[in-house]
């Protein structure tokens, strides 16, 4: 009898050994696809980061531009030209035309300390949705990595692909009124 119970406490049997296997491959993709989870929010949120940047340095440009504020839009307020999608010569332009071109040039990733701004496709509105008001609204998009909802937003459509991929970051702007 005790040589039965001898055998039987020898060790782990070949089943016991693929049991813990299965457990440990399951594991192990499991966190391999955690890995990769975050990797791609960790980029989704360096890009939001970047447009926040970018939609500030346009605030901040119309901010500095009172007196043209109205000339960074057309005449009905709708935007110019949309921005960001190719690197432009800024040379011998002035005002508005001048402020618009450097966005364009930072939004085509131009001038980024290499931080691949150019890859990621940012595209840039500005817009004045009622003449007669100093409210101007700056947006910025670009490709996101992740479908989600598609912006209704019509800044940069159709210029990322899926549409369920384009992220869209605004922020109005008021511009002082400043009469004597």
């Amino acid at each position: 009898m005790r040589r039965t119970s001898l055998r039987r406490a020898r060790g782990f049997s070949m089943i016991e050994i693929l049991v813990t296997l299965v457990v440990t491959a399951v594991g192990m993709l499991g966190l391999a696809g955690f890995v990769v989870r975050a990797t791609t929010l960790s980029a989704d949120s360096i890009q939001r980061a970047r447009a926040v940047v970018l939609v500030n340095d346009m605030a901040a440009r119309l901010s500095n531009s009172k007196g043209i504020a109205a000339t960074f839009v057309n005449a009905d307020g709708s935007n110019r030209a949309l921005r960001g999608a190719a690197v432009a010569a800024c040379g011998g332009l002035v005002g508005a035309d001048l402020q618009l071109c450097q966005w364009n040039n930072l939004l085509a990733g131009a001038n980024d300390g290499g931080s691949g701004a150019g890859f990621l496709g940012y595209r840039g509105c500005v817009t004045q949705p009622n003449v007669l008001d100093p409210l101007f609204i700056v947006t910025v998009t670009w490709g996101s990595l992740t479908p989600g909802t598609p912006p209704a937003n019509a800044c940069g459509a159709n210029a990322f692909g899926d549409e369920s991929q384009r992220r869209v970051l605004q922020l109005q702007i008021r511009i002082a009124t400043l009469a004597a």
